[in-house]
Formats: C-alpha cells, structure tokens, sequence
C-alpha cells in the first residue's frame, strides 16, 4: 500500500538504529518507490541523544547522495530534514530550507530542548503548540507537519481544548495547503496508554483526525521510521490506521512533496 515515505531517520539523532544503506535496501525489499531521508534537523546546540551534530551534517547529505546514485535504478531518494521551529534559530532553517529537497516540521519541544510537547497537560501548552506551527507555515519554512497531534503524548483526556486545538490546526493546513501527517512512529509502537478518559494510543488520536476530515486536510502518511526492519512489518500502520477507521480523511498515497517544496520556496 505505501510506495512513498518522506519521514525516515537515521542513527546520526542517537535514538535511531542502523546504517543509510540498511534503510535503502529495507525500503526496496518492502516495495517502495520513494524514500526521503528526513532526520532530526542540527542546531547551535548539541543533544545527541534527540538529533544530529552540526557536525554530522555534510556527511549526512553526502552519504544520501551516494546512495541515490548507487540506488538510482531501484528506488528514487530524496535529502530532507525534520525541523522544529524556534525564531532564534532562523539562519539555520532558512539554510535547511534552500539547500534541501525539503522539509518537514516535527515539533517535539516548544523552546530548544524543552520537552514541552512530550508534557503538555494545560490548554494554553496546546495553544502555544498550535502558534509554533502556524508561524512556521506561515513562513514556509516546512512542507509537511508531522504527527500534529505528538502534543497530546502526555494530555491527560480528550477534551474540549483539544478538539479546539485539532480545529486550529486544520484551519492551518487549509490556509497554507500543508498536509498534516498520520504517524506510524512511537505514538503507535509503543502500544495503547492509560489516560483519564480511558485507553488510546499517544498519537494519531481520533479527535484530532475527526477535525482533519471535516475539513478536508491533506493527509501523508508518514512512517517516521527509526529502524530498517520497520519497512518490512505493517504493525504500526496497521493501528494508526486503526485510529481514523471510518473517518473520511483526504489521503495523498504518491504526493510529490518535492515538486511542492519547490513552489513553496519560490513564494517564500
């Protein structure tokens, strides 16, 4: 079912497993046509354990670039990033931004290194979350927004500021033509969670997609892949799909995301 996916790590972000070829060759045995490399973008400040050193940067993009030629024939690659936006952090995404394939906004943090998102539990966490995206989009620093609902990892019910957030998030994939992702990462891998309200997976959540297909939002699938061998088992798709079952979400199967960070650049 999934031939493309533009949300694939690598070992350079410390939480990741294996080497860029081990990827490639995953992704090939697994069917698919179009890999992007996306791993966790480098700041001024190193954390090993969350993202790549500034450092690691040109042998990354080196290393993509080989596999592309060498792999040409069998897959298609592409070399992008998955940012988190901070202000203070401009040079660098705007570098990110021009010198890549394209980019992909994850926002696990709501200052450098914070860890906001992963503890969220007030609405107004939900509402700063919702403003780093919008003002991310809006400056089209980002092609996608990747698992937009990973502000909810530690929410402690579904309420009604969520379905707010949800809905503020969609206004901002239709304002800005920015598909929303489902993730098949961590939300899902780790299996069901204990909440206020009951059971469910961290993320995707139901509300959020409910809102999503309301409105009609783009949806990609992303993988969020931090281990080659995921590319050869559908037990995480299988329950972030189990999370919009019955909804009427708007899914891009083959998007062309590059095509689109390219007009996306043009208008910046």
């Amino acid at each position: 079912m999934i031939k493309t996916n533009w949300h694939t790590h690598t070992s350079r972000c410390g939480h990741a497993v294996g080497t860029d070829e081990e990827y490639v060759l995953a992704a090939i045995q697994g069917g698919l046509k179009t890999l992007g490399f996306s791993d966790h973008a480098a700041y001024e400040q190193s954390r090993p354990i969350d993202r790549m050193d500034l450092s690691q940067f040109p042998e990354y993009k080196a290393s993509i670039s080989a596999l592309k030629d060498k792999y040409k024939d069998q897959i298609t690659l592409y070399l992008g990033t998955e940012i988190e936006y901070y202000p203070y952090e401009m040079d660098l995404l705007k570098q990110y931004r021009q010198t890549l394939d394209y980019c992909i906004l994850g926002q696990h943090s709501l200052d450098l290194d914070d860890d906001r998102s992963y503890n969220a539990k007030t609405p107004d966490l939900l509402d700063l979350y919702t403003d780093r995206l919008n003002e991310c989009c809006s400056l089209g620093l980002c092609d996608y927004i990747c698992h937009p609902d990973v502000i909810l990892w530690s929410y402690p019910r579904m309420d009604g500021s969520v379905r707010e957030a949800a809905k503020r998030i969609a206004a901002i994939s239709k304002k800005y033509n920015m598909p929303l992702e489902l993730n098949t990462g961590s939300g899902v891998h780790h299996g069901l969670r204990q909440y206020e309200d009951g059971m469910r997976y961290a993320y995707p959540t139901r509300i959020f997609f409910e809102e999503f297909a309301k409105a009609d939002c783009p949806i990609i699938i992303g993988l969020d892949v931090h281990d080659p061998k995921l590319f050869l088992d559908d037990t995480d798709l299988d329950r972030a799909l189990s999370v919009i079952d019955g909804l009427n979400c708007h899914i891009l199967y083959d998007y062309d995301l590059v095509s689109a960070a390219k007009q996306r650049k043009k208008n910046m």
